[in-house]
């Protein structure tokens, strides 16, 4: 897909995750927040219940998908490959609502015939239940480790359109900055503090 189409779904993809977002938005501690996310370790494919996915095709989408790291959405249009190439994955996302929407966005914006995409499969941690912090792979690395080492004052932000995120010592300034300058690289600048301590 070029980058330009990209940017655009990116764009749609904040929109429609912004709002929701912010009604909710709830800056933690850095230990409410480590009690909240995801183990360290592990991940499940979940595979969508679709006609067309035989048990064979299961296997292998699970296979494929075993070392992606969370939150993850497979999506592609169905219908024929070859009259309707569209479809792929988004990875690393702070939420599986996230990752859906961004990949649905992206691949409806690349589709030019036949039916809308749909998500294939989402890749989870492992266990994963909602309604608590949920962090990329990668944001949730970061505050078991170089997060968690530096000295208060510091505060952590995170992209929801784009699973960019920034951290950094001080009020959450340069947390924002950091983060944010990642997300325009995606055309997005929809970053806010969700782990703060003073």
């Amino acid at each position: 897909m070029p980058r330009r189409q990209l940017a655009a779904a990116l764009a749609l993809a904040a929109a429609c995750i912004a709002a929701p977002l912010a009604a909710g938005a709830q800056t933690l501690s850095e230990r409410q927040a480590r009690d909240q996310v995801a183990p360290p370790r592990g991940t499940d494919v979940r595979v969508a219940d679709l006609p067309w996915i035989t048990s064979e095709v299961r296997q292998q989408i699970e296979r494929e998908l075993a070392d992606y790291p969370y939150y993850a959405a497979l999506v592609m249009s169905p219908g024929d490959p070859a009259a309707t190439p569209a479809g792929g994955a988004i990875v690393n996302f702070h939420s599986p609502e996230a990752a859906t929407r961004a990949a649905l966005a992206a691949c409806n914006a690349q589709r030019t015939s036949g039916p809308d995409c749909v998500v294939v499969a989402q890749v989870l941690p492992r266990r994963y239940q909602g309604g608590r912090l949920t962090l990329s792979k990668a944001a949730t690395d970061a505050l078991r480790g170089d997060f968690g080492r530096l000295d208060s004052p510091k505060a952590l932000a995170i992209s929801p359109a784009t699973g960019a995120f920034g951290f950094a010592r001080g009020d959450g300034t340069r947390a924002l900055a950091s983060c944010n300058a990642k997300a325009a690289e995606q055309g997005a600048q929809d970053c806010r503090i969700v782990v703060a301590d003073q």
